[in-house]
């Protein structure tokens, strides 16, 4: 019976040494504040690439401190700069014809059009004109010539064929004779037609032909003097900034194939080794920032209405004796739970809790994930 009546006393004895050893080691208890335990966990991020490619360079490894803009690992980015150059050449063609547009025609262009306008207008002019007396003299000459020709050629051809019928000549001369005879009377067809044309004048259909000629050189003329129209030179203004924004895409792209980290803190594991073929968002590093970190704690429903979001908390790790960082608790859980089971005795497990964060700054990284550590709750006028 005796026996019994000392269990009761236990959790007593051991507040009493909890606080004693407390004391002992030179911590000072503030009075009425909320006493709780747990560990140091951080935010834990898997990082990896927005865009497919091979891993060629990863230099961080596993245990690696890193700070914020690090780079964590690199892309195969041939391919990538290959269209930047690529996308940056089209983008100075597009430029260049932009910029000769806008400058107007040059002056040199211009000339070469007024001397079409006049050459055409030259053309239409002959045509419309009719041939003159003395073209028309000089091809009844060339007629009578080409007929005199013709005369001379067969005679020439009846008398070596006579001759050839007495086989006094050779068949050849005859034949000689013949093809001789034959282009007399093509040459004397060639001139009457160029001196019947001399006689009618050009055809309608060539007037025509001139007059549009004209048309299109004049035209060709005045679009060289009023200059590029507003709608073409729009147009490639916007192929200009099509092409500005196809570089800028292809820079964004090249930027991708550079893993950076966004937190400083140390890396947890390495998931991807160089050489591997990644997709998108494949995990490369898992990386746990340590610039602020947060201890998980449990508080009995007890005490559940001492504490409040936003309060300060001092926290104290068994790894670094005697030295307090400062937080405040930045959740507190709104339903209750039982009590972890990592929690070292059965009776402390079955007891209601809530669950608390507190968040730390850590600006010398030195508290990491997985430390034990105690906090002590300020609940009132030790705030």
């Amino acid at each position: 019976m005796k026996k019994k009546k000392l269990l009761p006393l236990i959790p007593l004895v051991l507040i009493a040494g909890f606080l004693l050893y407390r004391s002992l080691g030179g911590e000072k208890i503030t009075p009425g504040a909320v006493l709780v335990s747990g560990n140091i966990e951080v935010i834990q991020v898997e990082l990896g690439f927005k865009i497919p490619g091979r891993l060629s360079e990863r230099p961080a490894s596993e245990g690696a401190s890193i700070a914020k803009g690090d780079v964590v690992a690199l892309l195969d980015d041939s391919d990538l700069q290959q269209d930047l150059a690529a996308q940056s050449a089209s983008l100075k063609l597009a430029q260049a014809a932009l910029a000769e547009l806008t400058a107007g025609t040059r002056p040199e262009e211009i000339a070469r059009a007024r001397a079409a306008v006049k050459r055409s207008e030259a053309a239409l002019a002959d045509l419309e004109a009719g041939s003159r007396p003395q073209e028309i003299a000089a091809a009844r000459a060339r007629v009578d010539q080409a007929q005199a020709a013709e005369t001379y050629a067969k005679k020439e051809h009846d008398r070596v064929k006579s001759l050839a019928e007495s086989r006094i000549v050779a068949q050849r001369d005859y034949d000689q004779a013949k093809s001789a005879w034959v282009q007399a009377e093509e040459a004397l067809n060639v001139a009457r037609q160029s001196l019947k044309l001399a006689q009618e004048g050009a055809r309608k259909d060539q007037v025509g032909q001139a007059r549009a000629a004209v048309s299109e050189t004049r035209e060709g003329l005045r679009l060289a003097e009023n200059g590029p129209r507003k709608e073409t030179i729009a147009q490639a203004s916007a192929r200009v900034e099509q092409a500005e924004a196809a570089v800028a895409l292809s820079k964004t792209r090249l930027s991708y194939a550079t893993l950076l980290s966004p937190l400083s803190g140390v890396i947890l594991s390495e998931n991807a080794e160089p050489g591997e073929y990644l997709s998108a968002g494949t995990p490369v590093v898992t990386v746990a920032g340590l610039e602020k970190v947060y201890l998980r704690a449990y508080i009995a429903e007890t005490d559940l209405g001492r504490v409040k979001v936003g309060q300060k908390v001092k926290v104290t790790a068994d790894t670094y004796p005697g030295k307090v960082y400062q937080g405040r608790i930045s959740f507190i859980a709104s339903e209750a739970e039982f009590t972890p089971k990592n929690v070292q005795t059965q009776k402390e497990r079955v007891k209601l809790v809530y669950r608390v964060k507190i968040t730390l700054d850590n600006p010398k990284m030195e508290l990491k994930p997985g430390m034990p550590a105690d906090a002590e709750i300020l609940t009132g006028k030790e705030e």
